[in-house]
């Protein structure tokens, strides 16, 4: 059974192998550690069981509360491990993270995928995100920058408290 936790300054050390395949995005130290540091509950590590605990994936977020007060979450990043793909972990690091920002109170969470990872699109329409646009060149591959996929998931809320903008 996957164990999910929060991930702390040590992982960010040991997170490489999970990082070095084509499906992730790379990222600086930096901006890890400033989602750590902002928003620990949305920075979680999936352990796998059994003595050497190793990590399985991954998922960095963000939520904001701009002018118009309307909350909404940002999945930074989230992989897992081409050996633990499709058994779950995905699906389980995201379930946490949808879950968090619905009781934080957020309207919907939104994140950015590559247009050729038709694995991933299929993951997230499975959880309830649509897509809501294309963003031309978002990831600036060279020489050929790739175009990418936002896709949202509302939140329900009942009409009385929701946010007006």
């Amino acid at each position: 059974m996957t164990s999910l936790r929060e991930m702390c300054f040590d992982d960010l050390f040991k997170i490489n192998s999970l990082a070095f395949d084509s499906l992730t995005e790379m990222y600086s130290l930096t901006f890890f550690a400033k989602h750590l540091l902002e928003f620990p509950e949305l920075s979680q590590i999936a352990i796998a069981p059994g003595p050497e605990g190793s990590r399985m994936g991954y998922i960095f977020g963000v939520y904001h509360l701009p002018k118009n007060k309307i909350m909404y979450g940002h999945v930074a990043s989230l992989t897992v491990s081409p050996a633990y793909r499709r058994i779950g972990v995905a699906t389980t690091l995201m379930d946490y993270f949808d879950k968090i920002l619905d009781f934080k109170g957020a309207n919907y969470v939104d994140l950015y995928m590559r247009i050729s990872n038709k694995a991933a699109y299929k993951l997230y329409c499975s959880l309830g995100y649509a897509l809501r646009g294309t963003a031309k060149d978002y990831y600036p591959d060279q020489p050929n920058p790739e175009d990418a996929y936002e896709m949202r998931k509302y939140f329900p809320r009942p009409l009385e408290v929701q946010a007006v903008g």
